[in-house]
């Protein structure tokens, strides 16, 4: 509707508007998103009161499933020790230096030489893989805008990584776990410290100011540094599934951007988008599939609840993960990771 303003680029012709319902939780209320016809943004018109949509039902305020202690005996402490030093050699190979095993200057690097899976296996994917150079090894502190319980930063710190702060407002109170990882119940805007790294997996779509978002966690990065933004992103799935993407997440996910329209964000507020790699799953397709019939996420016939009795069959779900995988390739994934050098 033309009277619907873009809050991204402030077009005000031909945008069109979309209602929405809460499928997650399963609540059904209805919410209206605006998508602009010259960005492509997908934005909710008005932002509800959010706090009923993050429970602690909600997936990333669940316990972790990281052990977040630092006690034990000391067979148990010998241990992670031992289990420490490897990790960290695999951090120091995946922070983007793309050093061989067998290359290191260590007996340990011909012992994994090949192995690396095995190791590696908890490391998230979007930092292991990242086709930029990290530095996860070289200090600085890791910040996690919107780190829910702090499964991540637990994982990081299971891996050897130490200085890790999370910041989310949604949380209850702040928590320090015994093993040093801080979450902060805060805005972004209470923070003064710089960090070497800062992640938003899955964060910044929650932000009712993306731009202004942006801008903090810019104030907030090591100069020469990464931020890596993973986000949904507005394209194939949504032009296929409309108010059923799963991804749309009404009310929580407040911004959707296609790809070039999020990198000039990032870009005007002064970061290079060195890469973007597209991790999308075949989750765009089985929980939108099951939107379309009315099925939320967390009811008992869904997928995600019970896979091995869902409403589809194992060769389904296989073609939804290679249709992903085809998407992914082609640019046209459902989500993507963008990894942002500050200027």
């Amino acid at each position: 509707m033309s009277e619907d303003v873009c809050r991204v680029c402030d077009n005000r012709s031909g945008n069109r508007l979309h209602r929405a319902r809460e499928m997650l939780q399963g609540t059904r209320d209805e919410f209206d998103y605006v998508e602009c016809a010259a960005c492509g943004t997908l934005q909710i018109r008005e932002v509800p009161d959010l706090r009923p949509y993050y429970t602690g039902s909600y997936y990333s305020m669940r316990t972790p499933g990281v052990d977040s202690t630092a006690g034990g005996g000391i067979k148990r402490r010998l241990a992670r020790r031992a289990g420490t030093f490897i990790r960290r050699r695999v951090v120091s190979y995946y922070s983007g230096r793309r050093r061989r095993f067998g290359e290191l200057r260590h007996p340990l690097g011909r012992l994994l030489a090949g192995r690396e899976w095995r190791v590696v296996s908890g490391f998230p994917e979007y930092l292991r893989d990242a086709p930029v150079d990290l530095q996860l090894d070289a200090g600085g502190g890791v910040l996690d805008v919107g780190s829910g319980a702090g499964d991540t930063l637990l994982w990081l710190h299971y891996f050897g990584i130490r200085d890790l702060v999370g910041v989310d407002p949604f949380l209850e109170k702040t928590v320090e776990y015994e093993n040093g990882v801080r979450l902060l119940k805060a805005e972004l805007s209470d923070l003064s410290r710089r960090f070497g790294l800062v992640l938003a997996s899955h964060s910044l779509e929650h932000f009712p100011d993306t731009r202004r978002a942006l801008c903090e966690i810019h104030r907030l990065l090591e100069p020469g540094r990464y931020a890596v933004v993973r986000i949904p992103l507005a394209s194939r799935a949504w032009r296929e599934y409309g108010v059923n993407w799963v991804q749309l997440d009404a009310p929580r996910h407040l911004f959707l951007y296609t790809a070039p329209t999020f990198k000039a964000l990032a870009e005007e507020v002064g970061f290079a988008a060195d890469a973007v790699a597209y991790d999308s799953t075949a989750f765009q397709f089985w929980g939108s599939e099951q939107y379309a019939r009315g099925i939320s996420l967390t009811d008992e016939r869904s997928h995600f609840i019970n896979p091995a009795n869902s409403v589809f069959t194992d060769e389904e779900v296989a073609a939804f993960d290679a249709r992903a995988a085809e998407l992914n390739r082609a640019g046209e994934g459902d989500q993507a990771v963008f990894y942002l050098r500050k200027l």
